[in-house]
């Protein structure tokens, strides 16, 4: 418990700490959340003669996995052009700290999914996600940030540098998550 609480209140400890299987588990319950609970929760209460694909559960959750893997060799790579000695290994183990504000915004995305008709046309509930999902952008890309500069060690122009291309790379993955069917991306 102390972990997921430095990770929240100080995410550089957190990186230096590198526990791999707080990381996973935070990728894990982020990939459960967008394979197994939307579906669930659209099959008991969304549409009622929908049912729920197995085999699509499955397949979306192996995506979900080749994405952060994909993620973290781009982290790697990138930041191995501009300079970093971090190895593989540790992208790969460090960068599910990062998973707070990704869990958050599944649980929100599929929640108004769902019951999206309870938010039809009603400003004050426009308004709230509207700042969530702000909030939830800012703090995911200051992590990206934070990890960029403590785990691949960028400083400066490096790091910008690292950030813009490795930025091109989110956007592009998000666009492919969506089109598999992950509605949050697995970043």
């Amino acid at each position: 418990m102390n972990l997921l609480l430095q990770i929240l209140n100080k995410p550089i400890d957190a990186f230096r700490a590198g526990n791999k299987w707080i990381a996973w588990g935070l990728v894990a319950f982020t990939i459960f959340v967008n394979t197994v609970f939307e579906p669930l929760l659209r099959f008991f209460f969304g549409v009622i003669h929908q049912k729920t694909d197995l085999l699509h559960i499955l397949k979306t959750s192996v995506l979900g996995i080749c994405t952060y893997i994909v993620i973290c060799a781009i982290f790697y790579f990138v930041s191995k052009c501009f300079g970093s000695k971090t190895k593989l290994g540790i992208y790969l183990n460090t960068w599910g700290l990062t998973y707070f504000p990704t869990i958050i915004c599944s649980f929100v995305v599929a929640f108004t999914e769902v019951f999206f008709y309870v938010f039809w046309n009603n400003v004050l509930w426009g308004m709230v996600f509207g700042c969530l999902f702000v909030g939830i952008l800012l703090w995911k890309i200051i992590l990206y940030v934070l990890f960029l500069r403590e785990v691949a060690g960028l400083k400066r122009g490096k790091m910008i540098g690292a950030f813009i291309i490795t930025g091109v790379f989110i956007i592009l993955l998000a666009m492919g998550n969506g089109y598999v069917g992950l509605k949050t991306p697995v970043l």
